[in-house]
């Protein structure tokens, strides 16, 4: 029992089961707490119109092209501040000032000087993501042990050298970190921006799914798109990040 209880399907069903167990007492409206049955007949109703495969590719297009350059710039500013101690102090203060700032309190003022359009959508998912990087990976590099530092500089390594070969893989599992708290903020980002500005991202995405739900009183397509962001952060923790995270404790030498 101690051994079912520690399995992630067992809580699934467990709340899959609790869900369905109040949908069905009659504490609350349909509307409200619809059936999980319904939920699910919903979604697979929207997936064979097409619907919902397009609103999922719409959000995960407008993130894929706003990672990268999150990832880019976040390497790039990374490089530079172990180059220079002036950018280094600029980034941080940077990181520290817009770090805690909501994407989506941006919004407003990148409509005032850009004007509507998907890029909007971008420049918020890079906002969300690229902090969140930037303050891991320098986190990593502080963190890394004086022992590989000392190595590297009895081996005649260059900055470059020493940057590729031993500050980056010493930040590895920090940014790891930061690669799984950008990739939860750009959904987020995405997710409330197209609630809001859904049509400027082309098909609407997933965000415009559920607000449209929202609209016509379609619980059950409401709960349908939520359902979808959860299995998709499940399926990419699970066949993307869990697999990086195995490779660093093979290569610390820990037990899997």
């Amino acid at each position: 029992m101690k051994r079912l209880a520690g399995s992630s399907l067992f809580w699934i069903v467990l709340l899959a089961l609790s869900w369905e167990g109040i949908y069905r007492s009659g504490l609350f409206h349909p509307l409200v707490f619809p059936s999980l049955v319904d939920i699910i007949m919903t979604a697979g109703t929207d997936f064979k119109s097409g619907e919902l495969p397009l609103n999922i590719l719409s959000s995960m297009v407008l993130i894929f092209i706003s990672f990268i350059p999150s990832i880019i710039l976040a390497f790039l500013m990374t490089l530079l501040s172990g180059l220079s101690g002036t950018l280094k102090a600029l980034f941080n203060t940077l990181a520290n000032v817009a770090h805690p700032l909501p994407g989506i309190a941006l919004l407003p003022v990148l409509i005032l000087w850009t004007g509507l359009g998907q890029h909007i959508i971008v420049l918020v998912v890079i906002h969300s993501v690229l902090w969140p990087l930037l303050v891991n990976l320098e986190s990593g590099i502080e963190e890394t042990p004086e022992i590989w530092l000392n190595l590297g500089r009895n081996n005649g390594l260059t900055s470059r050298e020493m940057f590729f070969q031993i500050l980056l893989p010493g930040a590895y599992p920090y940014l790891l970190a930061g690669l799984k708290i950008g990739w939860a903020r750009a959904w987020r980002a995405v997710i409330s921006a197209e609630m809001i500005f859904g049509t400027i991202s082309g098909g609407g995405g997933l965000g415009w799914y559920i607000f449209n739900k929202r609209i016509f009183m379609d619980s059950p397509g409401m709960f349908a798109g939520i359902l979808i962001l959860m299995v998709l952060g499940v399926l990419v923790d699970r066949y993307v990040f869990t697999p990086l995270e195995q490779g660093v404790d093979r290569r610390r030498g820990k037990t899997l």
